[in-house]
C-alpha cells in the first residue's frame, strides 16, 4: 500500500466530489491499484479516483489490478449488501406499494420509504461514472466487459444476477442456474418465473422439471 496518491483521473466539472463507483458524494481519493505490489500487473498507468467511504472500504479489501476490476467488485458488493432493498423492485411496482393495505406504524413507514430506498440503491448499483481519461488520454477500454442487465438493474454478470434472484425469492440453488444454462440468458426472466413455481423438490423431480422445460422450449 502506498501512502502517496497516484495521478488523479480526469474529473469533469459537473461530477467533481463524486464517487466514481456509485455516484455518491465523495471527499476522498483512492489509489488504483490499491496495493503497490499490484502496480506492475495493472493494464493501465497507476491512478487515483474519488470514492465515497463505503466504496473505499470495498476497494481496500479487494485484490485487483485495473479500475474496471475494482468497479465490478464494488458493484457486486453493493448488490449483495443491499439485496433486500433491490428486491423491493422485484416484488412490487411503485403503484402496488401505494395501493397496499399495510397496517401498523412499521408497515406504514415501509410503504412510504420502500420505493425510494429501491430507486436510490438501484441508481448506485447502475452508476457508470464518466469516461475514464488520465491527463486527457482515454484509458483503454475494458476488454473483459460483460455485464448483464435485467429488470432495470445492471449486474456484473449473469451469474451474479442468478445469485441475487436466488436470495430474493429463496429459490432452489440448482434449478435456476441450470435453467439459465440450458435456456440461455435471453430467457432469464422465464427461468426465474419457473423457478418460483418449484421452491422445494427432490433431485429426481428437479431433473425432470429441467428436462420438461427444456423440451417445451425447443
Amino acid at each position: 500500500m502506498s501512502t502517496d496518491n497516484y495521478p488523479a483521473i480526469d474529473i469533469p466539472f459537473n461530477v467533481r466530489y463524486t464517487c466514481l463507483f456509485c455516484g455518491e458524494p465523495s471527499h476522498l481519493n483512492v489509489n488504483i491499484p490499491f496495493l503497490i505490489d499490484d502496480m506492475h500487473k495493472a493494464p493501465h498507468a497507476p491512478l487515483s479516483v474519488p470514492a465515497c467511504d463505503e466504496c473505499l472500504s470495498v476497494v481496500k479489501k479487494a485484490r485487483c489490478q485495473s479500475i474496471y476490476q475494482y468497479r465490478n467488485v464494488v458493484k457486486a458488493a453493493l448488490t449483495r449488501k443491499y439485496q433486500k432493498a433491490l428486491s423491493i423492485g422485484s416484488n412490487w411496482t411503485e403503484q402496488e406499494l401505494q395501493d397496499s393495505e399495510f397496517e401498523g406504524a412499521a408497515f406504514e413507514g415501509f410503504k412510504r420509504s420502500a420505493w425510494m430506498m429501491y430507486t436510490m440503491v438501484q441508481a448506485r448499483v447502475n452508476y457508470i461514472g464518466w469516461p475514464l481519461c488520465l491527463n486527457g488520454i482515454p484509458l483503454d477500454p475494458d476488454e473483459d466487459a460483460g455485464g448483464f442487465s435485467f429488470d432495470g438493474t445492471e449486474f456484473v454478470s449473469v451469474e451474479h444476477a442468478i445469485e441475487h434472484y436466488v436470495k430474493t425469492f429463496h429459490l432452489d440453488t440448482v434449478l435456476l442456474p441450470e435453467l439459465v444454462k440450458q435456456l440461455g440468458k435471453d430467457k432469464f426472466g422465464y427461468s426465474v418465473r419457473i423457478s418460483r413455481l418449484y421452491l422445494t423438490m427432490t433431485a429426481a423431480e428437479r431433473t425432470q422439471i429441467i428436462a420438461d422445460i427444456v423440451e417445451s422450449q425447443q
